[in-house]
């Protein structure tokens, strides 16, 4: 398996791209601080939610794209699952799936039949992860201000590390203007690579179960670390 803590917090930072204001205020009235704000007013007010996305991979180096499609679900404290679906025979199969049970997270690879672990109090993530389990300050974390295209129809939020990380460079999200939900996110990485998710459906406050965001490694998958045990 390649980088499997790299994948993970892309994931892990998308996810912030779900959050959203009530507010009906002008997009224009508010700055780039105000809207961060709300952002993350509105996730400390939401319990759980789910959404279907599109993600797109793009590696400048290779000059390439890649493509895949799923859905999300985030309930608090700390649960996540991450579904991804590929067509094959013209049938729509999962064939990964990234879950956190608030303890550990989980990377299940169909396959190739193998299953990575690794303990959430263990992780060396940003700011951007204590922020999803309910912790944190955006603000603290990030510079905000205006991407080049903003609009008042579509304001994009640009986010820069304070602190400089080789993970990431920036990550954008584009907003609608009337709501200041999220639309899309991109990130950025130091080597200008990009990956893009693009969310429809969103639910919030549907009151997940938490079995869905629990995992029992399969009898017939390779366990990467099997003895690692969390707390």
């Amino acid at each position: 398996m390649k980088n499997n803590t790299l994948p993970l917090l892309t994931c892990l930072l998308t996810l912030l791209a779900l959050s959203s204001s009530a507010s009906a205020q002008d997009a224009q009235q508010d700055s780039p601080d105000e809207l961060a704000r709300k952002m993350q007013s509105f996730y400390d007010k939401t319990s759980d939610f789910q959404a279907s996305f599109k993600q797109t991979y793009t590696d400048v180096a290779a000059g390439e794209s890649k493509e895949s499609v799923g859905k999300v679900y985030i309930k608090k404290p700390g649960m996540m699952r991450w579904d991804y679906y590929k067509v094959k025979d013209k049938k729509t199969e999962l064939h990964k799936s990234m879950i956190a049970d608030g303890k550990a997270f989980w990377i299940y690879e169909l396959e190739f039949k193998q299953v990575f672990k690794e303990c959430i109090a263990e992780s060396k993530l940003p700011t951007s992860v204590s922020f999803l389990m309910g912790k944190g300050d955006l603000l603290k974390s990030f510079d905000v201000t205006m991407a080049e295209k903003s609009t008042d129809k579509n304001p994009i939020l640009k986010l820069t590390p304070k602190k400089p990380t080789s993970k990431y460079k920036e990550l954008r999200f584009v907003l609608d203007g009337t709501t200041y939900q999220v639309l899309k996110t991109t990130i950025y990485d130091p080597y200008g690579n990009t990956n893009e998710i693009v969310f429809g459906k969103v639910k919030f406050n549907a009151n997940l179960e938490a079995k869905k965001f629990s995992f029992s490694p399969p009898k017939d998958a390779r366990q990467l670390n099997p003895q690692k045990t969390c707390s």
